[in-house]
């Protein structure tokens, strides 16, 4: 425990609070209930009614309301609350920011976070209002507000895995979190011991419990009950909540002549809620959209068997008995049918059998996970990591997952253990971006990476020139610490796909060509000679970057780790052979002599089948060289995959190839030999260094037709050197462990 006065404080940034009710409201107190012996709680918040006092002392913490008292005060929360912010900031030496929602509250809390960069900003996504309006709400408003949220933030958690999703599909990537809402068990516990009405004759009763807004689908209830009343004259249905859609929702009622059975009981206290759980047969919501939908738990909690939608983060929460027999934790109904609908609630009502062990599956769920003190624990956690911060990484890369190659997994693996180190950590890439023109992509890019910097420590760009020219204009400006990671020669790159250079690397190293290829080179000079330290993954990578004028004490070799994960089913067929190689589709790779060696490979091992994994300039190339060679059943290209279906195609090949003029170390080589697959490769680069020829694989000359075809054709006819092979190549890839190259990036970043 912290001593008086010294526990850090969360300023939570909330757009209602009590008296206004809802999931993220509850949230915020019973958080604040359990962690308040850890932290003090500032929950800033609109005033909305004149009646409410501008600050009040209760159990969970001081909440501070601003505004004129009305319903417009929402609007200028990102003003007044920053404002209020600012009055509580003064002696306080440790705070965290908590945005709630996808909301003004949020909002006021990542303007706070912009303004004071070294406050550390949590996200908590609790919106449940549906991918349209985040996309085009309020005239695109919500969506330039949520992707500005996002770039603040310091860390995300949501309350659904379906809203984790959301906020990746937005842009976001960096450390999260999945915290769902939960239940105050003991409370609910009491009301599900009561008995319900059907088992003591009385009429069988339908609840919700909803905001009465169209997402939340009441008015299909409705219509799906006048079908019920056909045939079950004395049912009757309970609406607790209030909304904007309550007038026409009681009108629907009325046209349907229904209003002696159905009652809109408008907000009730919420410590009353369980009462009225515990006088229904069925908990009904068929939402359009959702969240989460904590009244579903609050439902199973309180021994009502529950009916939803399968839509959002209702997907976390029930298990249809027609997918997990014997396990089911609610029924789905169809979104907008309220005949289906009418079918699931007679069927809880009739099958006793299916409703109590619904009540007791979703029981034992809830108890495993919606428990508010296992969820204030979640959030002590995330609280205290970001307390307790040593420095903040921001990793910037051009691709990352699904997309394949060394950057994006390489990039992924720090973004998933850095973290565990101490480190805070966000990845700027192009993400949706790359849909936009060249020139706009890239603005918005190096913008973004930009005011990315502003909040972290340490920039860690993963080549010289897409990522490294913004990274080091941004170090510059910001006075941040640079770290470049380089795998490759960017101007001999682009010069052979662009600028006409016939030449292998290590040629054009000792060469000088036309004005563009020399500019670039400058370019990789410079932003080598700005950044603080340099990776690289192989010797082979030190000795090039030297060759750009680069000191040598500067440059660190860290060799790249495998991950390694349970692969699933194999692809082969029982009766196929099956060569496998991956890469960028650019000349330098040499993939079209692969396919150019198929037809005599094919002549040997008629049951052949290559496949190539990846995408790129050379794609089309590629694919009219399958036709002109009439290889369309056995050669295949995949596109990019993401990595576990990669990892599928690894397992199940029989030799993995790569014919490359270039490579400073290759992750596909060493994921294929981590999951023990044969390999024939070129001697260039680094691949040396990871396969010793005739030990772990084969190593030929670059575009050497004879050498590929007889050392492939070596590995399909003989399982015994493919099995040696592959056994010695899964033994050396151990010694490339994620832990040892999280240990040594550590220590360069500390």
């Amino acid at each position: 425990m912290q001593e008086p006065g010294k526990k850090p404080v969360i300023f939570v940034f909330s757009t209602a609070y009590h008296p206004f009710i809802g999931g993220a409201e509850v949230a915020i107190e019973q958080v604040a209930k359990r962690l308040k012996n850890e932290f003090d709680f500032l929950i800033l918040t609109s005033r909305m009614r004149k009646d409410l006092l501008k600050r009040e002392v209760r159990d969970e913490g001081v909440v501070v309301r601003v505004g004129f008292g009305n319903r417009f005060d929402k609007f200028l929360l990102p003003i007044l609350g920053i404002r209020a912010a600012y009055k509580f900031k003064k002696n306080k030496t440790k705070i965290i920011l908590w945005g709630m929602d996808l909301s003004f509250g949020a909002l006021a809390g990542a303007l706070f976070k912009f303004l004071n960069t070294k406050i550390p900003f949590v996200v908590t996504l609790q919106y449940g209002y549906g991918d349209e309006r985040v996309a085009r709400g309020r005239f695109g408003i919500i969506n330039l507000m949520f992707r500005f949220m996002l770039q603040e933030a310091d860390r995300v958690t949501a309350i659904s895995s379906y809203l984790l999703d959301l906020a990746r599909r937005y842009g976001y990537i960096g450390s999260e979190a999945l915290i769902h809402n939960g239940v105050d068990l003991e409370k609910f516990t009491r009301s599900s011991d009561r008995v319900p009405r059907r088992m003591t004759g009385q009429n069988p009763t339908i609840i919700t419990v909803s905001r009465l807004v169209p997402k939340n689908g009441v008015d299909v209830l409705i219509r799906a009950f006048a079908e019920l009343k056909k045939d079950i004259p004395d049912i009757k249905l309970h609406i607790i909540g209030d909304g904007p859609e309550r007038g026409a929702l009681q009108l629907l009622t009325t046209n349907h002549k229904l209003q002696t059975s159905v009652e809109f009981f408008g907000n009730i206290p919420y410590d009353e809620l369980p009462k009225y759980l515990s006088e229904a047969d069925v908990f009904v919501r068929p939402s359009r959209s959702e969240g989460m939908g904590n009244a579903f738990v609050e439902a199973l909690a309180a021994g009502v068997p529950i009916i939803g939608t399968p839509v959002g983060g209702i997907l976390d929460i029930i298990k249809d008995h027609l997918t997990v027999s014997g396990r089911a934790t609610g029924l789905f109904a169809k979104v907008d049918d309220p005949k289906d609908l009418a079918e699931k609630i007679k069927t809880l009502l009739k099958n006793k059998e299916l409703a109590a062990q619904i009540v007791a599956n979703g029981r034992k769920m809830v108890e495993e996970r919606f428990s508010w003190d296992k969820i204030a624990r979640n959030y002590a956690e995330v609280f205290n990591h970001e307390i307790n911060i040593n420095k903040r990484i921001l990793i910037v890369t051009g691709i990352f997952p699904p997309e394949i190659g060394g950057p994006a997994t390489y990039s992924k693996i720090l973004l998933d253990e850095l973290p565990k180190n101490g480190f805070g950590v966000a990845v700027a890439t192009y993400g949706v971006s790359k849909k936009l023109p060249w020139f706009v992509r890239h603005a918005l890019f190096g913008l973004r990476v930009f005011l990315m910097a502003i909040h972290h420590d340490i920039l860690y760009a993963q080549d010289a020139v897409n990522s490294g020219v913004v990274c080091a204009i941004s170090a510059f400006v910001w006075r941040k610490k640079l770290i470049i990671k380089v795998v490759g020669d960017y101007a001999w790159e682009q010069g052979v796909q662009r600028f006409g250079v016939k030449e292998v690397l290590d040629d054009f190293l000792n060469k000088k060509y036309s004005f563009k290829v020399e500019l670039l080179r400058k370019v990789e000079k410079f932003v080598a000679n700005r950044a603080d330290k340099i990776i690289v993954p192989s010797e082979y990578l030190k000795s090039v970057v030297e060759k750009w004028g680069v000191r040598g004490e500067k440059i660190r070799v860290i060799y790249n780790a495998f991950d390694f994960k349970s692969v699933g089913h194999q692809l082969r067929r029982p009766t196929s052979k099956l060569i496998i190689s991956a890469g960028r589709l650019v000349p330098w790779k040499g993939f079209g002599t692969l396919i150019e060696i198929m037809p005599e490979i094919l002549k040997e091992v008629p049951e052949t089948r290559l496949v190539i994994i990846g995408d790129g300039p050379e794609r089309e190339k590629l694919e009219l060289q399958i036709t002109n060679y009439k290889l369309q059943k056995t050669v295949i290209l995949t596109g990019n995959l993401f990595r576990e279906k990669v990892l599928e195609y690894l397992a199940a090949a029989d030799v993995f190839v790569l014919n490359t003029a270039y490579e400073g170390f290759s992750h596909q080589i060493l994921e294929a030999m981590a999951i023990g697959v044969p390999i024939v490769t070129t001697d260039s680069g680094g691949n040396p260094e990871l396969i010793e020829n005739g030990k772990e694989g084969f190593l030929v000359k670059f575009n050497d037709k004879d050498g590929l075809k007889k050392k492939i054709l070596e590995i399909l006819k003989n399982p015994e050197i493919a099995g040696k092979l592959g056994e010695a190549a899964s033994q050396k890839s151990r010694e490339f462990s994620k832990e040892r190259m999280i240990e040594k990036i550590t220590r360069i970043l500390t």
